[in-house]
């Protein structure tokens, strides 16, 4: 998954814990079964749910010694044919995850190895990457904000009883029953983004982008109403919502849209919503008094429950922010500028500090001042203008608080305005 935000090239792990990737050596021969298994959900889909195939580049990387078993070889034959694969070597200047990633030429889907043992999580995993890399061709952009409001008590809520009237739309019996079930998300929905200003944008922005290429993997992969309704109710359980939300609600929302209209597709672009598309298609209507209608709705998937298990999380929450607010902003930290940066990241640890930014626990950064590696917090500011870790204990430490970093040659670390904080600027030539 290949991410753009002003410019910057941001790389994201679904599902993933960095450091939990297991080197494991390549198997050709079960990675020749894994791209002929994606090739077939391609043959059979034809080209019809996107107008063309999402097939193309795939290479599967051992995070733990970069090799590469790869479908297809480079323009300049970069790699080697191993009986039915081509077979290399990534250098340390390419950022290794589940992505796409511009190599040799060509626009690849890179995804880690070992893949996930069960069959349909890793067909949809395929399927779900490869939408990556002809994405930008439809006219969707690789888009990827955090709505902050999803890391709050009423915005994890409202997404929570979005996502269970989801769930008893795509498992209705009935049409009036559906389309009963379907206005309850909408209303879940649109109480949520009337509290935040730039919600509605955010959410659709993560939807036509991470949403889109979920619903591909599991529609390519055979799943069914059932199943990504299940889907919904897993995702409950997840600790952060603020990107989680596009991989579970983008495939319900496409699911019924389906259900309504095999064309939907065709008239999709950048701008669209998915929510109003499906208001349109099953003829729902939303009420003058959104709280109120949400209230009311909300008995039918237990509001009660929902808001108590919240207020707990709430507490978790609001004590984890606040050693993060002195971690990274109240107390010495080291503050490092985007020049043209590389983020590798795990999405579905994410946490919001409004009006902060967000903080990654997991991260690795690439770019002219040198790598980062965190493994435990880092902030970015909500437009990609810098990287904040705490303090070393020094100048001349190249490591603090759950970080390391190697500077390229000519950069160091120096004192930054406020005592006791750094930044980092490239060496001066003396004649």
């Amino acid at each position: 998954m290949l991410k753009t935000i002003a410019g910057l090239a941001l790389a994201g792990t679904a599902f993933l814990t960095l450091a939990s990737a297991q080197a494991t050596a390549i198997d050709p021969r079960a990675a020749h079964a894994a791209f002929a298994d994606r090739q077939a959900m391609c043959d059979r889909d034809g080209g019809a749910l996107w107008g063309k195939s999402v097939c193309g580049p795939l290479m599967f990387i051992d995070p733990g010694t970069r090799e590469v078993v790869a479908n297809q070889n480079t323009p300049d034959d970069a790699l080697t044919k191993t009986g039915d694969v081509f077979t290399g070597k990534l250098g340390s200047e390419v950022l290794i995850s589940s992505t796409t990633v511009e190599w040799k030429g060509l626009r690849w889907s890179m995804i880690l190895w070992p893949l996930p043992d069960d069959a349909a999580t890793r067909k949809t995993e395929l399927a779900h990457e490869a939408w990556h890399v002809i994405q930008e061709s439809l006219g969707f952009p690789t888009n990827s904000p955090v709505e902050a409001q999803l890391g709050s008590a009423f915005g994890r809520t409202t997404m929570r009883l979005e996502w269970r009237a989801l769930a008893a739309a795509l498992t209705a019996t009935d049409t009036a029953a559906r389309k009963t079930a379907i206005r309850d998300a909408l209303i879940f929905r649109a109480w949520r983004r009337a509290r935040a200003k730039d919600a509605t944008d955010q959410e659709n922005q993560l939807l036509l982008n991470e949403g889109l290429a979920e619903y591909t993997g599991r529609r390519l992969s055979g799943q069914n109403d059932a199943t990504v309704a299940t889907a919904l109710g897993d995702a409950e359980k997840g600790d952060a919502y603020a990107r989680l939300f596009a991989f579970a609600s983008g495939p319900a929302y496409g699911f019924l849209l389906d259900d309504y209209s095999k064309d939907w597709r065709k008239h999709l672009s950048a701008q669209s919503d998915l929510g109003d598309m499906l208001a349109h298609l099953a003829d729902v209507s939303l009420p003058t008094d959104i709280a109120a209608a949400a209230c009311k709705a909300g008995r039918r998937y237990n509001l009660a429950g929902v808001e108590a298990d919240e207020k707990t999380i709430a507490l978790a929450h609001d004590k984890q922010a606040g050693i993060w607010i002195a971690q990274l902003v109240s107390g010495a930290v080291l503050h490092l500028p985007s020049h043209h940066m590389k983020a590798e990241f795990n999405p579905s640890i994410l946490f919001p500090l409004p009006p902060y930014g967000t903080v990654y626990p997991k991260l690795q950064v690439v770019t002219d001042w040198g790598k980062l590696k965190v493994d435990g917090a880092a902030l970015i500011d909500d437009n990609w203008t810098s990287v904040t870790v705490a303090a070393p204990a020094n100048a001349a430490t190249l490591s603090g608080s759950g970080w390391t970093l190697e500077l390229a040659p000519e950069w160091s670390i120096v004192p930054d305005k406020k005592p006791g904080d750094f930044t980092v600027a490239k060496n001066r030539h003396r004649p």
